[in-house]
């Protein structure tokens, strides 16, 4: 006898204010489903399948459609055992202080060795490099910062650099191309978008580099991750155990973001960490958010905006 129905453990019911969803993680796929089912869906997570039949009996056309859905779309199973499942928990950890940094380099303001070892004695895994400069003194510069990277426990560097030629940039590839921690190369301000998968991922763009600073995540990509779900939960995946350095060396949550916590060439990164409130939008969860707690979606969306304030534990969009 199968005595439960039991939900997988990646599947997620997300409820928003005029819409819910079952979230697949496993296997990339979101389904709408109505709020009455919801309902059923509570309850078989905590009683027998036979009781929940039984509370449903006035509704049976209902109650089984929803069960055939849940069965043909393999967002549950039967079983007779309930308690040897354990469900995933939704807790998210990590042991970096510092995930990812974004940093701008013009080759001058700041000391961009130093900076990078802050950032991987804070255990910083990606690392983006927007060079502002491209000339053949640069290039060697690159170099030396690339075999500085590979030295550390960075597991990739992408760098950005300004576009002169199409065939300059295959050779800047192909002297670049020996580090194994380069993860790709961006040409920006190009006269061509273009991929290039064969040479390792070269990628130009006709967008500047103040496009490329300022702009905006479009909230119409959905992200469908469990790592992310969990993330989303407590924290702000975009701002969450990250730091940007503008060219002038000022210390930010995003390079777009007018706010200035500090600056490398007279701070520490882990001193600010401690002292500034530079975290506070690390803390800012999918569910504090204006316009975004009440959306089904909210957990498969990257919100790149500026955040403010304007009550305890409640942020609103304000770019």
């Amino acid at each position: 006898m199968n005595k439960y129905l039991n939900i997988f453990s990646f599947c997620k019911v997300i409820e928003g204010k005029e819409n819910a969803i079952i979230c697949d993680f496993q296997k990339k796929n979101i389904k709408y489903i109505p709020f009455s089912m919801v309902e059923v869906i509570k309850l078989l997570s905590r009683l027998p399948y036979s009781d929940v039949e039984n509370i449903f009996s006035d509704q049976k056309t209902t109650f089984s459609s929803y069960v055939n859905l849940l069965l043909t779309e393999k967002f549950a199973f039967f079983s007779d055992l309930r308690d040897e499942f354990i469900p995933i928990t939704d807790t998210w950890e990590s042991p970096q202080i510092i995930n990812n940094a974004i940093i701008e380099y013009g080759f001058e303001h700041y000391n961009i060795a130093s900076l990078i070892k802050q950032l991987d004695d804070l255990h910083c895994q990606f690392l983006e490099i927007r060079f502002l400069s491209c000339v053949k003194k640069n290039i060697e510069s690159i170099e030396e910062i690339l075999t500085f990277c590979s030295e550390l426990v960075l597991r990739s560097v992408k760098i950005y650099l300004p576009y002169i030629s199409y065939q300059i940039s295959l050779q800047i590839y192909h002297r670049l191309k020996k580090f194994k921690k380069l993860e790709a190369i961006v040409f920006y301000e190009a006269d061509r978008t273009k991929i290039s998968y064969a040479l390792q991922n070269i990628l130009f763009t006709k967008r500047n580099m103040e496009y490329i600073r300022t702009k905006n995540f479009d909230d119409t990509d959905l992200i469908i991750d469990f790592e992310y779900y969990r993330e989303s939960l407590q924290y702000n995946p975009y701002y969450n155990k990250k730091i940007c350095v503008d060219y002038l060396g000022n210390i930010k949550n995003c390079l777009k973001n007018e706010a200035v916590f500090g600056n490398v060439t007279v701070d520490n990164i882990a001193e600010v960490l401690d002292k500034t409130s530079i975290k506070e939008l690390w803390n800012v969860s999918h569910d504090m958010i204006i316009g975004l707690k009440d959306d089904e979606l909210r957990y498969n969306q990257l919100i790149s905006n500026n955040l403010k304030k304007i009550a305890r534990g409640l942020y609103e969009i304000i770019d």
